[in-house]
């Protein structure tokens, strides 16, 4: 039997979060969770995305060979998303949890997730993030998985990198 995850706030274990990869079937979801006022606030846009939008922005991920958009699942409901987006041998992480489901540790298991995902991904090496230096869950979540503050700032935003390389 495995252990039991993080607590949770009323301090029941949390369970694994399983990634699944997005379909077009998420698109509401996705666009919900996207123009949630903190997800705004802290995003690099500062700006919700409008229906329209959003959808060509999907349609184009999903025909991706490599779409690398997941759902993150507890428990079989939806929680989150993660996705990476590829440069170079680096991938930019992005990943948001839904309002029913922030302050459980849903986004360092999802983070985790995504961590065993792109060991099996022969071209991501190093794994990046730009996050919101007021987001302070955020940065935690990212720094309990073995994100580090690279000291470097773009756009005002804390950049976090992390090795795919398996820890030992």
């Amino acid at each position: 039997m495995g252990r039991p995850g993080p607590l949770t706030r009323d301090g029941a274990a949390g369970s694994e979060v399983v990634l699944r990869q997005a379909t077009s079937g998420d698109q509401a979801r996705l666009l919900e969770w996207r123009n949630e006022p903190e997800v705004v606030r802290f995003s690099i846009s500062g700006r919700p995305v409008d229906p329209s939008e959003h959808a060509n922005w999907l349609a184009a991920r999903l025909a991706r060979s490599a779409p690398r958009l997941w759902i993150a699942e507890e428990a079989g409901d939806a929680v989150g998303q993660v996705r990476v987006d590829l440069d170079g041998d680096a991938g930019m992480v992005s990943i948001s949890v839904s309002p029913a489901h922030r302050g459980l540790g849903v986004g360092s298991r999802a983070l985790r997730a995504l961590i065993v995902e792109m060991e099996r991904d022969t071209e991501v090496r190093i794994l990046l993030a730009l996050v919101h230096p007021e987001n302070i869950t955020s940065l935690r979540a990212f720094e309990r998985v073995g994100f580090h503050d690279t000291g470097r700032r773009r756009r005002a935003f804390v950049l976090l990198e992390r090795s795919v390389e398996a820890e030992q």
